[in-house]
């Protein structure tokens, strides 16, 4: 994957104002993000029996620094490649769907409630505006 991120990486330094390695640098990132929550969940489940800890539930505090410490800046990376993909090209509705799981990826980085449920509201307004674009579109492209 990392080998994979530095070839985008030298795209952009070619091609600073093509959208598609941004996006790829988000994919990847968000790719290792979630692959490692989800080696945290299942470390977590395995070990305390009786706190099962569901897909959706934030991170115990001790994971969730965990996680940080090694996805953090990870998470932060997608995050701006994916934002800088979607100024380039304002309907990238695929860039938008990777960053609405990215900020869902955040969300289990913060501390506090009210952040986590912002990163939450983010990740679905993204959801809602994919939607829309692609429901724009399929009518545009059956209209003659």
């Amino acid at each position: 994957m990392e080998e994979s991120k530095s070839y985008h990486q030298k795209h952009i330094y070619l091609r600073p104002n093509d959208p598609e390695p941004y996006y790829w640098i988000g994919v990847i990132d968000w790719t290792l993000s979630f692959r490692a929550n989800g080696l945290l969940r299942t470390k977590h489940n395995l070990s305390e029996r009786s706190k099962q800890l569901s897909d959706d539930a934030p991170l115990p505090p001790d994971l969730r620094n965990e996680y940080v410490r090694g996805y953090g800046a990870t998470i932060d990376e997608g995050l701006e490649s994916l934002n800088h993909a979607i100024s380039i090209k304002p309907d990238y509705d695929d860039a938008m769907a990777y960053l609405n799981l990215l900020y869902r990826r955040k969300a289990d980085t913060v501390a506090s409630e009210s952040a986590r449920e912002q990163l939450i509201e983010m990740a679905d307004d993204l959801v809602d505006k994919v939607k829309e674009i692609k429901q724009k579109r399929a009518e545009a492209s059956r209209q003659p």
